[in-house]
């Protein structure tokens, strides 16, 4: 599996890291049996990750790593992108929310704030549930027009992936 990672700092002493994990040939044939006339496309999940869990970041971090991703979607045209917020309960910081309806509801925030740049590019998302019975958690798909057609089958994956 193919990567691209960046450290994006705070310029508070924290960092995130964003790596987009590329599914290889095989996978995309076999695992995802994806129709021929779409081998060329490329579908990679987003991993986001404070770099000291235990300190803050603030939104300037957060804004640079949208840019960041978008501006991969621009390198990558033949690309679909999937985010899952977190397979496993998360260790909680917030007394209101639990972790994980906390990192979901700030990448709706930072999502609903570039839909414009995304729709310029003609970039869509879908939000879809993952998980095991006992814990399921928000993911969303984002891709492009001409993508529609198997976006099905990429989130079919993607939840059986998830399921075990």
């Amino acid at each position: 599996m193919d990567t691209i990672e960046t450290l994006i700092p705070d310029n508070k002493g924290n960092h995130l890291v964003v790596v987009l994990y590329f599914y290889d040939n095989s996978n995309k044939l076999n695992a995802f049996q994806i129709p021929p006339e779409f081998h060329d496309i490329e579908i990679a999940d987003i991993n986001i990750n404070k770099l000291d869990i235990h300190h803050p970041l603030s939104l300037s971090a957060f804004n640079r790593m949208c840019d960041w991703l978008i501006e991969q979607f621009m390198l990558y045209p033949h690309s679909i992108f999937s985010f899952i917020c977190s397979l496993e309960p998360l260790t909680t910081h917030h007394n209101r929310l639990s972790s994980e309806q906390y990192r979901w509801s700030l990448f709706e925030i930072l999502f609903k704030r570039n839909i414009s740049r995304l729709e310029k590019l003609g970039i869509h998302s879908k939000k879809i549930i993952v998980g095991k019975d006992d814990y399921q958690t928000d993911a969303r798909v984002f891709y492009r027009d001409k993508h529609a057609p198997i976006v099905s089958i990429v989130e079919s994956h993607i939840k059986e992936k998830y399921r075990d």
